[in-house]
């Protein structure tokens, strides 16, 4: 097997958490290689102490931050190194306000994509509606890029939404796809909660740069997306019964950083921390609301109406959360504010399929610490907890009983990659990358591929949409948004 020579664009703490163990992990069986390394100048020294460790060392390029399109320099550098080293493939784990740029790249050169998502955010999508806008118009060039790459050879364009990787979430989809088949029932409504509970100090949301707010986007453009794909996952199921929306109207409710002023002022921290409060305090509560303007969203709310013609056929109730349940109890953050500073995940999924079947999801952690996990972490408040109600209609369904209950200890049998020593969803993100490289190979058609771009037009019109109704209602227009529907 020759080798596969992989770049990979943006090492933060979601690449060495998970990229790089996972091309370590896979790498024998692949014969894969991670040949260069592209990240920012101001990273430079924490990358290559980082790979100070290991004997085989990447290629590396540093860049200046840029907006936009790739600078001049950055497009030949990275020209001519896939021409000479015979490049198969790239992984996109930038800040996101750089997918477009480099995705842009990536598919002119003809090289295989696995990216991040979102697909693309823009600054100051809290206020610009144009920028709103072109989150919908940005995936549509890029797909139009990639249809046009598929006539001149085949390749994938990946996108990480791991949700669709996850055993619980396929099992759901089958659960689904059995009813309708039986009842000739579409998905009548879902309502989804994710909340990450990333308890933020008032002068980190100002200096933050990680999941940052001050750049004028929020939770929507960072793990918002997860929660937007899976709800179409689900309401895609309805195609088999051929009864479902032709168009989706969209309303959103922001809760920003000025309203979080409100809830907790500077007296409180005081109160909570003593005197340490004042080692970080920096700003007054009158100078942050100032600052504060046209910040990104902290929580939001959405109802996607779902119509067939002009009549209602559904609704999806989103609430996404970084404002929530959260382990800090300390003044100065924590190096890595990807796990480990007091971050705690709880999710929530209800799916209603008329009167025959309803199906919720409940995964809550109760702790921040996720690198040491055992058998109890798939217990309620565990690091890996997550479980599956199944109600039925039983006299109309066939089955034995009205209640299943299905757990994250009964489904890693259908995913070897989960074990009970790691943290799940983890595990289950190896899977997206082996998925990757398995296509590299030609193990894997492009047939058979779980979360390829040219899946992905709803979540990113929900993204799209969500920014843009924010955007009317701040300027006193129509905040209703209107898509039509083809799945």
């Amino acid at each position: 097997m020759s080798i596969l020579k992989v770049i990979e664009i943006g090492f933060g703490p979601h690449a060495k958490r998970i990229y790089f163990p996972a091309l370590q992990e896979l790498g024998k069986e692949f014969n894969v290689s991670l040949s260069l390394v592209v990240d920012l100048k101001q990273q430079e020294f924490d990358i290559r102490d980082f790979f100070s460790d290991y004997a085989d060392k990447p290629d590396f390029l540093f860049v200046d931050p840029f907006e936009g399109n790739l600078p001049k320099e950055v497009d030949d550098f990275l020209n001519n190194y896939v021409a000479k080293h015979k490049i198969d493939g790239v992984i996109i784990s930038t800040e996101p306000l750089c997918h477009y740029a480099y995705a842009k790249w990536a598919l002119k050169v003809g090289l295989n994509i696995l990216m991040d998502k979102p697909i693309t955010t823009k600054k100051e999508v809290v206020t610009d509606l144009s920028a709103a806008k072109k989150i919908e118009s940005d995936y549509m060039e890029l797909l139009k890029d990639y249809l046009n790459l598929q006539e001149q050879k085949e390749t994938v364009f990946i996108i990480n939404t791991q949700r669709r990787f996850h055993p619980g979430f396929n099992l759901v989809n089958e659960l689904l796809s059995e009813v309708a088949v039986k009842t000739n029932c579409p998905i009548t409504a879902i309502q989804a909660t994710h909340c990450d509970g990333q308890w933020r100090l008032p002068n980190e949301i100002v200096t933050q740069q990680y999941h940052p707010y001050c750049s004028g986007y929020g939770k929507g453009s960072h793990s918002g997306y997860h929660i937007f794909d899976s709800v179409y996952q689900f309401y895609k199921v309805s195609k088999l019964t051929a009864k479902i929306a032709d168009s989706m109207e969209i309303f959103s409710s922001f809760f920003q950083p000025k309203g979080f002023l409100f809830q907790l002022n500077q007296n409180d921290y005081e109160k909570y921390f003593g005197k340490a409060y004042s080692t970080v305090r920096k700003y007054s509560d009158n100078r942050l609301y100032k600052m504060f303007s046209g910040y990104g969203e902290m929580d939001l709310s959405a109802i996607v109406r779902l119509k067939r013609g002009e009549d209602c056929i559904g609704n999806i109730a989103i609430n996404l959360m970084h404002n929530g349940f959260a382990r800090r109890s300390w003044v100065k953050p924590g190096k890595d504010l990807y796990k480990g500073n007091g971050r705690v995940k709880h999710e929530y999924h209800n799916i209603e399929q008329g009167p025959f079947q309803n199906i919720q999801i409940h995964s809550y952690q109760s702790k921040d610490k996720h690198d040491t996990n055992t058998k109890d972490d798939y217990l309620l408040g565990g690091n890996s907890h997550f479980d599956i109600y199944v109600f039925r209609n039983k006299d109309i369904t066939g089955d034995k009983d009205p209640l299943k209950i299905f757990r994250m200890s009964d489904l890693k049998k259908y995913c070897p990659e989960v074990q009970d020593d790691k943290l799940a969803i983890e595990s289950v993100k190896h899977r997206v990358v082996k998925e990757f490289l398995s296509c590299l190979v030609g193990k894997r058609s492009k047939i058979e591929l779980t979360s390829n771009i040219d899946d992905h037009l709803m979540p990113v019109q929900i993204m799209s949409g969500i920014y843009r109704s924010h955007n009317n209602y701040i300027r006193g227009l129509n905040p209703l948004v209107r898509y039509n529907l083809t799945l």
